[in-house]
């Protein structure tokens, strides 16, 4: 907890991060080296200066940060943070499945991976030199939690050559594990995180309904994407979902099955869609992380009076946007976007 205070406060301000957008790469590059990110934007400061250098960077502070917190952790904590770092490990995996996949040289693609958990500098280097199709990189992963899984895909990519269905295998695999490990605690730390992780679980399930929608896959398709594994949106909601007749009415849709269940943070979220004016799919997902933000926050509140995993997993949220806002700032410089519209995608908590 103490560890946790400290880094809390540490949390770049918002009216700093927003003094970032539209500046040269080099000045945020300075500037975050008066931050936590110190040490890992020295080291990308030695390589050339661009987006993919900063955002790894900063990718992997994230996993430092978490390594960190592992080594003070036990019981259910500790395996819970461990399921948050397979994440960012089935991450890497699919960065290494797409530069397989565009036929990359090994020293281009090592540009665009992080190195985490098994997969460190060392052993993505050994896969990249190693592998010439998918199943090469299949092979060597196949050894990991999520290998067996990822096998299983594989068998359906070859029949209906879908990438995407390697990436939701490992998806999949990582949601079941967090849902496992939320579920493997006790009391009032199993209630705030299988609440929040059922909750990212549902934005995640709705951003991939929208986004199917809009390219007019049907019930089916569209179901084969999804992650089961919810409290509150169940099949019979996310088919009801997928069926609506446009963007609104499957918002109203969510909204509905959220009341049902008495979810109120899903409530909120929707509620705010339905006030909201969509102009993208973009908007809406940005719309959703916010929620998914403010729903970590108010867990805090809520519970403010105990010793909590809430703390651990708003700290960690609010990091994760922290960054999420950093990446959009670093690509608006890089490709010159004009400032206001990168303000537009940034994300910020609005509970107080």
């Amino acid at each position: 907890m103490p560890k946790l205070t400290v880094e809390k406060l540490k949390l770049i301000d918002n009216k700093q991060i927003i003094g970032l957008v539209g500046a040269s790469l080099s000045h945020i590059s300075s500037v975050l080296q008066n931050t936590p990110y110190k040490l890992e934007i020295l080291e990308a400061s030695r390589k050339e200066l661009n987006s993919l250098s900063l955002e790894a960077a900063l990718q992997k502070n994230f996993t430092r940060t978490c390594e960190e917190l592992l080594t003070l952790s036990s019981g259910g904590i500790h395996s819970l943070i461990s399921g948050l770092l397979l994440k960012f490990e089935a991450n890497t995996v699919k960065t290494l499945l797409r530069t397989v996949k565009a036929n990359l040289s090994t020293e281009e693609a090592l540009n665009y991976i992080v190195p985490v958990g098994n997969l460190n500098e060392q052993a993505c280097r050994k896969v990249l030199e190693n592998s010439e199709t998918l199943e090469d990189v299949i092979d060597v992963v196949s050894e990991y939690d999520y290998g067996e899984a990822l096998e299983t895909a594989f068998d359906v990519y070859l029949k209906t050559k879908d990438f995407h269905v390697l990436e939701v295998a490992l998806d999949r695999y990582v949601y079941f594990n967090l849902w496992k490990n939320a579920g493997n605690l006790w009391g009032l730390d199993k209630k705030i995180a299988k609440n929040i992780f059922g909750l990212e679980i549902d934005l995640v399930n709705v951003k991939t309904v929208f986004r199917c929608k809009k390219m007019n896959l049907n019930l089916a398709e569209i179901k084969q994407y999804l992650i089961d594994v919810s409290s509150v949106f169940d099949k019979i909601a996310l088919n009801k979902a997928i069926t609506a007749k446009d963007t609104q009415s499957t918002i109203d849709s969510l909204f509905k099955s959220g009341k049902d269940a008495l979810a109120r943070d899903h409530q909120y979220i929707f509620d705010e869609l339905q006030k909201s004016t969509i102009t993208s799919l973009s908007n809406l997902e940005n719309v959703l992380d916010r929620g998914l933000l403010d729903a970590n926050l108010r867990m805090i509140k809520r519970h403010t009076a105990f010793f909590n995993v809430g703390l651990l997993l708003a700290f960690l949220t609010l990091k994760r946007f922290e960054i999420k806002n950093l990446r959009a700032i670093i690509r608006g410089s890089e490709a010159g976007i004009v400032p206001e519209r990168v303000k537009e995608m940034l994300i910020f908590k609005r509970v107080n």
